[in-house]
């Protein structure tokens, strides 16, 4: 489907104007892509993204389910809680015998804090605020439950939160929801949903953008999220990377390669990197956010504007790397690789991705995004 078209407008960062390009639509369709701003490793979830991850029923449907059959006479420990506390509040609806949940945002600690004393539920549910690495609790938990799982898989902090909390609160031999997350990424062509290269943001996004620059302090080249991608546009199979055992050991970084046969012929423009997430177990059908719509937004890795021919047969190599950054809780990425073509030149690909770099403009994708003023 063709993008809207683009203009300029200006965001405030630093008491500085920037300027962006966003897309004309205001208000786009359902189905209609959309290049967005990833949200999800930064404290800016406002009530719009609240709203967009309870209204995904995929999602919903499989952790409430979860939850109500993990939850009852147990102590549940929920981190990541939200502003509506909605798993804290599930847990103790189950007949939970307590439950703690930690909120690292002040503002969605406080009204967490209110939505449990509306349910009647504040003797049950304990809110605590500030990063769970930091707090102790009274006592260890039978169920830990999180929802920050990021558009690449431990792209929030997840694999340092949650090994912290395995180790620190979960009792032996405890449940985790989710149980298990692997990252996947496919070569995609978005001559469909992005014609000529068209880069712009959703003017909707606008304001996350002004506050992801304001809680690093200064733009950056950061992740990108776009909706609206359909399997037609997928030049290759997907495959694994970053795989995260809510229940084991977690290292906190690593090196996967893998190579991506090339099964149609078109023009790779970038990468799209998604996750699989099994929610209880490994008989569980994983939520594949590559493959299913729901609010875990497949991150965009533009790695070409006018984008590179390919064939049917060639092999795509790739290296992702991933550290943490640091603060010490969310990881930096760096993805090389080479695009092998059959009777063409071998084209060297690169995406160095920190939590929050300095890197401003750095590639052509970017500097389209966020065009010089004169």
């Amino acid at each position: 489907m063709p993008a809207a078209a683009s203009r300029i407008r200006a965001i405030s960062v630093a008491g500085d104007d920037l300027a962006v390009r966003v897309s004309t639509d205001e208000d786009p369709a359902e189905d209609a892509p959309i290049l967005l701003p990833s949200l999800g490793e930064y404290p800016v979830y406002g009530d719009f993204s609240y709203e967009y991850m309870i209204a995904d029923k995929l999602r919903t449907d499989a952790y409430r389910a979860a939850v109500r059959a993990l939850a009852p006479g147990k102590v549940v420990l929920d981190i990541g809680t939200g502003q509506d506390a909605l798993w804290a509040v599930t847990a103790a609806n189950a007949g939970a015998a307590r439950v703690y949940a930690i909120e690292v945002i002040p503002e969605a600690a406080d009204q967490a804090r209110r939505t449990v004393e509306a349910a009647g539920l504040a003797g049950k549910i304990t809110i605590l605020d500030g990063l769970s690495a930091e707090i102790e609790l009274p006592e260890r938990v039978d169920v830990l439950v999180s929802e920050i799982i990021g558009a690449i898989g431990g792209s929030e902090g997840a694999e340092y939160v949650l090994d912290d909390a395995r180790r620190r609160f979960l009792k032996p031999g405890g449940d985790s929801i989710p149980h298990r997350c692997v990252t996947t990424v496919a070569a995609v062509d978005t001559s469909t949903v992005l014609p000529d290269g068209e880069l712009a943001f959703s003017p909707l996004f606008l304001p996350d953008l002004e506050q992801i620059f304001a809680s690093v302090g200064h733009p950056f080249d950061l992740r990108l999220c776009l909706l609206g991608l359909d399997q037609a546009e997928f030049l290759s199979p997907r495959a694994e990377v970053e795989e995260l055992r809510f229940t084991a050991p977690m290292a906190g970084n690593g090196t996967d390669r893998v190579e991506l046969p090339v099964t149609k012929a078109g023009r790779l423009h970038g990468l799209a990197l998604g996750i699989r997430l099994w929610i209880t177990g490994e008989e569980d059908q994983p939520i594949d956010s590559l493959a299913q719509q729901t609010s875990w937004c497949p991150i965009y890795v533009p790695l070409s504007l006018e984008g590179i021919a390919v064939a049917r047969g060639d092999r795509i190599t790739l290296e992702l790397r991933r550290s943490l950054s640091d603060d010490g809780v969310h990881p930096d990425y760096e993805l090389t690789g080479r695009i092998l073509r059959a009777g063409r030149s071998t084209v060297d690909i690169s995406w160095h991705s920190p939590h929050h770099g300095t890197t401003f403009r750095g590639s052509a994708p970017y500097r389209l995004l966020f065009p010089a003023q004169d």
